[in-house]
């Protein structure tokens, strides 16, 4: 028996709770910046290697917030929801030692499995970003009925 294709009406749904969910994923991790800046600078200087100071958290969480906000509202689908999965990516590839011994059973570290959860959130954003033109409730959208509209098309 073949499945059903699924309507448009699903697809758009679908698209909608991914994008919502992982805007507000990434608005929390945008809001940690400001709330408990000194998180940042100790993830940055283990996990990256950098340095960053004091103040620069306060830059990226701005930076973070505006990107977390055009996903969620599905504004510029093309680079927002590229850029999402480029930042999650680096994120998740930051993480590759916890990804590849997550009980702590090589490097005889800390239980860490949960690194693992960012991968499936790498998968969404991959997702979200292979479907955005299916993704048809968003704020982009009401841009480009509105422009048709007012050309009378």
């Amino acid at each position: 028996m073949t499945p059903e294709p699924q309507s448009p009406r699903t697809l758009a749904l679908a698209l909608a709770v991914l994008r919502i969910s992982l805007g507000l994923f990434l608005l929390l991790w945008s809001l940690e910046k400001f709330f408990i800046p000194q998180t940042t600078v100790g993830i940055w200087k283990g996990f990256y290697l950098i340095d960053i100071g004091p103040s620069v958290p306060y830059l990226i969480g701005a930076l973070e917030t505006v990107l977390a906000l055009a996903i969620t509202v599905g504004l510029w689908r093309r680079i927002s929801y590229g850029l999402g999965f480029v930042l999650h990516f680096v994120s998740v590839a930051a993480s590759w030692k916890q990804l590849i011994d997550p009980w702590g059973l090589v490097s005889g570290g800390r239980p860490n499995h949960l690194f693992l959860a960012g991968v499936p959130v790498l998968a969404g954003f991959f997702t979200l970003y292979l479907l955005r033109d299916g993704d048809l409730w968003t704020l982009d959208e009401a841009r480009l009925k509105s422009a048709r509209q007012a050309a009378g098309t």
